[in-house]
């Protein structure tokens, strides 16, 4: 199939679309155990928004906000179609991978799309009757992050509230003179960019190892493609250990078939972790080789060729979870003792 074929139409909806390279696809719907009716009560019309990307890309979740629907930059498009059948072979091997699933990829109305799993599904506060029954606040345990292994990295929520990006433009002399001048959104854009850095994240042993070597696994992979520019994102929330029944209601898990969240605990606090790698279709091109030049000043930038940026990668990964905690199992039968 060239580039530009796609293969019979696929309902998303109450419309037919034309898919790309559905042969694999398919196998890893059917992997996940996903029938073809999946989408049928997405709406384009209600469901999707833009602010998808950096260039304003659309972009929507599905009701159960199990999966997300986005739109294909020309860039992205050029990568995904390179690489589809490797990387459908890569995500069905065995020794699993952290990368974002794709489910469906499809023509509309002249632009592309993907389908693809959401690592981060919304805590299920309507599973609980009482938050004052509880004794706490399952919201402030709730905290997301998006990680490069540089100076990217930052906290997208921060104790169950959005922290939302203000960044400094050239244009905007006040950011450039101290802190003095900065709003209050930005000192805490700032803040949370400061515990994106220095977070850990507690995990079982066994967990960390899972996690370590998934990703180098899925870094090779990316490196083989001169495909960077990829972040881990990280959901991460914490609950008494006493409130397991809590955890497994609230965090009902993700499309990957039961694989998480990641549940693990020490002495006192049972923690739940989302994990997955996502953005990584961007390849290595002359306008990324310019950026570098231009950010030649900077520190630990996220714009580095391929090879040195999955290794970074790799290395802050392993780095970042800390196996500290006991497996959910121990954890079990620990509590049942008497």
């Amino acid at each position: 199939m060239t580039e530009r074929e796609t293969s019979a139409g696929f309902h998303v909806g109450g419309e037919t679309v034309q898919t790309y390279n559905d042969e694999h696809y398919k196998k890893l719907r059917e992997r996940w155990g996903l029938g073809d009716d999946f989408l049928a009560t997405f709406d384009f019309t209600k469901n999707m928004k833009g602010g998808g990307g950096k260039g304003g890309d659309l972009m929507g979740f599905t009701t159960d906000k199990l999966f997300i629907v986005k739109e294909v930059n020309p860039g992205d498009q050029k990568s995904l179609l390179k690489i589809t059948e490797d990387y459908a072979q890569h995500l069905l091997d065995p020794h699993g991978s952290l990368l974002a699933r794709f489910f469906l990829h499809f023509s509309r109305k002249g632009k592309d799309f993907l389908v693809m799993n959401n690592w981060m599904p919304p805590p299920r506060y309507d599973a609980v009757d009482s938050m004052e029954e509880l004794g706490f606040d399952l919201k402030t345990n709730y905290n997301r992050f998006d990680l490069k292994g540089c100076a990217d990295d930052k906290t997208l929520v921060a104790l169950g509230e959005p922290v939302h990006a203000v960044h400094k433009r050239i244009f905007n002399v006040g950011m450039w003179c101290g802190d003095a001048l900065w709003t209050p959104e930005r000192k805490r854009y700032f803040e949370g960019k400061k515990h994106a850095r220095e977070v850990k994240f507690h995990v079982s042993q066994a967990t960390h190892d899972e996690i370590s070597k998934q990703t180098k696994r899925d870094v090779a992979f990316l490196q083989k493609w001169g495909l960077m520019d990829y972040s881990l994102v990280v959901s991460y929330h914490g609950v008494p250990r006493t409130h397991l029944d809590v955890a497994r209601s609230v965090y009902a898990g993700t499309s990957d078939g039961g694989a998480q969240p990641y549940l693990a605990a020490s002495k006192d606090t049972l923690y739940i972790s989302y994990v997955g790698i996502i953005d990584f279709l961007q390849d290595w091109t002359c306008a990324k080789k310019v950026a570098m030049c231009v950010k030649c000043c900077e520190r630990n930038k996220a714009t580095i060729p391929p090879v040195p940026y999955g290794d970074r990668f790799a290395s802050f990964v392993d780095a970042k979870f800390v196996g500290d905690c006991a497996p959910v199992p121990e954890v079990v039968a620990l509590d049942a003792t008497p």
